[in-house]
């Protein structure tokens, strides 16, 4: 089976006629790289050299994404069990439909041709440099690599991801739809790196907690090869507004994430961006009868012991997100959305971000 590459970055590509901040005046960029004569933001990637990488993790070595947790330091939140039992509230377990609300992932290069993509609304953010975001102009058509047949997720966030192997350039968008004529709009849409921290700048708004849609996604090759190293990404209905997490002496989000769109106001909703856990001294053994021998679900606790799970969202019950199903095929005997059904609830935990969790070597 044919692996998803990824490439390291070795420029960096500025949009024109993009401002800083939506408040700010425009900003002086070289002319002629990012803006067509109508205004629309344009793709026209440098010929970058690339390294081609089997599977490879996207993100730097030191992202928060890619660092695994180090027990010997790691600390349990001492409200860790009423966070859960917030967690758990409603339901007993962790659904992962790739079906819907699951982004699609497609691999493109230089040659795959730009389609004009309309923004209902919003602004286009450019955080390639992963140092500040650059913003188009509102409802501005944006040109970006799409190969064809290529289609958002099926459900309300119609989420997409177009990684450039040429230029290591991330693409996303979401509520995109695609209407009779083959005529693209979304509601917004985002340029990063794979090469970037995984974090990307404050003002970033196409997810939660301020992310993109590649971070934290399982990938298909991922399971294939039985392991996932990296973090995995998390939701549940309820993360706390900041009024509540304030209220109750949390931050209204964990750093490095930038944002929240949580909602609930009870106690003990979690903050986005808090790290999830499934206890280390858990055996394979335990693991592989809770599974079923499912693969997807074995892979999945494993990695949630390694690295952990991020609350990145809300919801409409606790969910995980792997990549969806119409670039990844799921086979349903290896990873389905209900495959983590009866994994106990007792093995979660969430780890205490008053304390270091990792460390960087």
């Amino acid at each position: 089976m044919k692996r998803n590459p990824f490439v390291i970055i070795l420029a960096c590509l500025l949009f024109t006629s993009c401002t800083q901040n939506p408040e700010s005046s425009p900003a002086s960029f070289e002319t002629g790289s990012g803006f067509d004569n109508g205004g629309d933001v344009v793709s026209h990637p440098n010929s970058l050299e690339y390294t081609d990488v089997d599977c490879d993790l996207p993100y730097t070595k030191d992202s928060i994404w890619n660092v695994p947790i180090d027990w010997s330091i790691a600390k349990i939140h001492p409200d860790s069990d009423k966070m859960m039992e917030a967690f758990w509230d409603g339901s007993r377990w962790i659904g992962s439909d790739p079906t819907q609300y699951a982004p699609n992932i497609y691999f493109v290069d230089n040659k795959t041709p730009l389609v004009s993509v309309k923004l209902r609304k919003n602004r286009f953010r450019d955080a390639f440099d992963d140092k500040e975001i650059q913003y188009g102009e509102p409802a501005a058509s944006v040109w970006m690599p799409i190969p064809e047949g290529a289609q958002p997720a099926p459900g309300t966030d119609g989420q997409m991801v177009v990684i450039n192997v040429d230029t290591g350039e991330e693409w996303g968008l979401n509520k995109g739809t695609v209407d009779p004529l083959g005529s693209w709009f979304a509601n917004g849409i985002y340029r990063y790196s794979i090469e970037n921290s995984g974090v990307p700048p404050e003002g970033f708004g196409q997810r939660g907690a301020g992310i993109g849609n590649f971070s934290g996604i399982v990938r298909k090759c991922e399971v294939d090869l039985g392991v996932i190293e990296h973090a995995v990404t998390l939701a549940y209905d309820f993360p706390c507004t900041p009024e509540t997490c304030g209220a109750n002496g949390r931050p209204a989000f964990i750093p490095p994430f930038t944002k929240t769109d949580g909602r609930g106001t009870s106690t003990y909703d979690i903050p986005e961006g808090a790290r999830m856990i499934i206890h280390p001294e858990i055996t394979k053994e335990e693991i592989v009868n809770a599974c079923s021998g499912m693969k997807g679900c074995i892979v999945w606790v494993i990695a949630m012991q390694k690295y952990g799970g991020f609350i990145v969202d809300n919801s409409n019950h606790p969910k995980t997100y792997p990549e969806g199903d119409a670039t990844a095929n799921w086979d349903p005997e290896v990873w389905s959305d209900n495959m983590l059904r009866n994994i106990p609830t007792e093995w979660y935990d969430i780890l205490d971000w008053n304390q270091p969790s990792t460390t960087i070597k």
